[in-house]
């Protein structure tokens, strides 16, 4: 992967990317514990999207990115799940499979701590993917059933009734 444009990285306040590149970019957003806002998210992806996707590595630092958002914004976990999807199921041959590798470390990169994007990208891949192992079949069925994600899910219903209802 190329080195972040500078012009970009300025955006987020950064006058150098440095060798990191875009790994650094993300690395440093993660550092800053700021929870992102939509304009951020809409000036990341035009950042990481001028190539053909992210690296294994970049998709690590996303992984630290959303550990250090606290209270994320739609737009960042629509962005999340959208980038780590396409990379791990979509720029690999051969595309729509869930290798066993691959599914091992998003399992070990989403259980490293709870949040409702990792486990909104778990099912996702689940959703896009043609194969996939049985055991993380398995795993994401057990982890929708964690306390974090019904407390998650019955908020989001709540949120959603009082929108229909205004």
């Amino acid at each position: 992967m190329s080195v972040a444009n500078p012009a970009k990285a300025a955006l987020f306040g950064l006058h150098e990317a440095g060798a990191g590149g875009r790994r650094a970019l993300i690395l440093s957003l993660a550092r800053a514990a700021n929870n992102l806002t939509p304009a951020e998210i809409r000036q990341l992806r035009r950042a990481l999207f001028e190539e053909e996707g992210v690296s294994r590595d970049e998709a690590a630092a996303l992984f630290e990115l959303d550990r250090a958002q606290n209270a994320p914004c739609l737009e960042w976990t629509e962005f999340f799940v959208e980038c780590l999807t396409d990379h791990l199921v979509w720029q690999v041959r051969p595309t729509g499979v869930l290798a066993q590798e691959q599914a091992e470390w998003l399992i070990g990169e989403a259980g490293r701590k709870f949040s409702l994007s990792g486990f909104a990208l778990l099912a996702n891949v689940l959703a896009e993917s043609d194969r996939a192992p049985q055991w993380f079949l398995d795993e994401v069925r057990k982890r929708a059933r964690a306390p974090a994600v019904q407390a998650a899910l019955a908020a989001a219903a709540a949120m959603n009734g009082e929108l229909a209802s205004a």
